[in-house]
C-alpha cells in the first residue's frame, strides 16, 4: 500500500483533513502510478532498504496456503511474494488501484492472484482461510484498528501469520504529520501498548517485532526542527550493520522503541476464539 515517505514541500494549513478514502481515491496526493514504491534491493536509500526489510519480513514468516495482502494498491509486491503454487488475494478499497493492479496481473498473466474491493473492517473472506496476510504502510490510515485486527484474527487459519505495519502515535513523526502536514489524510497512531493489546485481545500471539523510523526521514516540518528532519540522517540511519539498519538498532533500545515511529508486528494466530 502508500509509501508517503517522499512528501515534502511547503506546510498546508488551511482546511479540515481529508479522509482517507478521498485522499486516496483523489488521485492528487496518492496517483495510481506511483502509489506502490518498487523494491530495489541494491539502493542505499533509506526509504529503499525500510522497504526491502519489510518484505524479506514477509518472506520469512510465509506460511503455505492462501497469501493477503490487505490495503494491497497496484499490487507491486503480491505477486513476487507469493509461494509459488498457492494462491494470492489483493484487498483495497480503491476501485482505481485495483483497476490498475488487474491490469498487471494480466499483462503478467499470474492467474494465481485475484484483487477483491473490501473495507478492511469487514473482509469477503471465509474464516479460518488464510495462511498469510500482510498490510504495508496503511492501517495507520484506518480509524477502529481494533476491528481490522479482529478481521484478520478472523479469516487466518490457527498458526497462520500476519505482518502489520502500525504507526506509533509517542513518536516524532507522528507529531509531525499530526500537526504540520495538514494536506494529509487524517492518522490513526497508537501508542505501541496499544498496538500489543490489540493483537493479544484478538488471540493474536506476537512472535516478531521490529520498529523502524526513530526520527521523521521524510518530513521537511516544523523548520524549528530543522537539525533533525535534515536528510543527511537519512544516509547514517540507513547505513547498515551486522545486516540491520543503524536506525532499527536504536529502535530496538528500551528507551528509543517506545519512540519510533514504524513497528512491524509480526502476529500467530493461537487458536479459534
Amino acid at each position: 500500500m502508500p509509501h508517503h515517505d517522499r512528501n515534502d514541500g511547503e506546510p498546508s494549513r488551511a482546511g479540515a483533513r481529508t479522509g482517507a478514502r478521498e485522499a486516496f481515491e483523489g488521485g492528487q496526493l496518492y496517483p495510481v502510478e506511483t502509489v506502490c514504491r518498487s523494491q530495489d534491493s541494491e539502493s542505499k536509500e533509506y526509504t529503499d532498504r525500510l522497504l526491502f526489510d519489510k518484505l524479506e519480513t514477509i518472506r520469512r514468516h510465509l506460511q503455505p496456503g492462501l497469501l493477503v495482502d490487505l490495503c494491497c494498491a497496484t499490487g507491486e509486491h503480491i505477486g513476487t511474494l507469493r509461494p509459488a503454487g498457492s494462491e494470492a488475494v489483493g484487498i483495497d478499497f480503491s476501485v482505481a488501484y485495483l483497476s490498475e493492479a488487474e491490469s498487471r496481473r494480466r499483462a503478467k498473466g499470474d492467474a494465481d492472484v485475484s484483487y477483491l474491493a473490501a473495507d478492511a473492517r469487514d473482509l469477503p473472506l471465509v474464516s479460518g482461510s488464510v495462511a498469510t496476510l500482510y498490510s504495508l504502510s496503511a492501517l495507520y490510515l484506518v480509524p477502529n484498528l481494533d476491528r481490522v485486527v479482529a478481521e484478520v484474527a478472523r479469516v487466518l487459519r490457527v498458526d497462520g501469520r500476519c505482518i502489520l505495519d502500525l504507526g506509533n502515535k509517542n513518536s516524532l513523526n507522528s507529531f509531525c504529520v499530526r500537526n504540520y502536514y495538514t494536506e494529509l489524510p487524517t492518522s490513526y497512531h497508537l501508542s505501541v501498548k496499544d498496538m500489543i493489546l490489540i493483537c493479544e485481545r484478538s488471540g493474536l500471539r506476537i512472535v516478531e517485532h521490529r520498529a523502524f523510523q526513530i526520527l521523521p526521514l521524510w518530513a521537511g516540518r516544523p523548520r524549528w526542527l530543522w537539525p533533525l528532519l535534515h536528510p543527511v540522517w537519512k544516509r547514517i540511519l540507513g547505513a547498515r550493520i551486522a545486516g540491520r539498519m543503524v536506525d532499527e538498532w536504536l529502535c530496538g533500545l528500551p528507551l528509543l522503541r517506545r519512540l519510533a515511529f514504524r513497528h512491524l508486528l509480526v502476529c500467530e494466530k493461537c487458536s479459534e476464539r
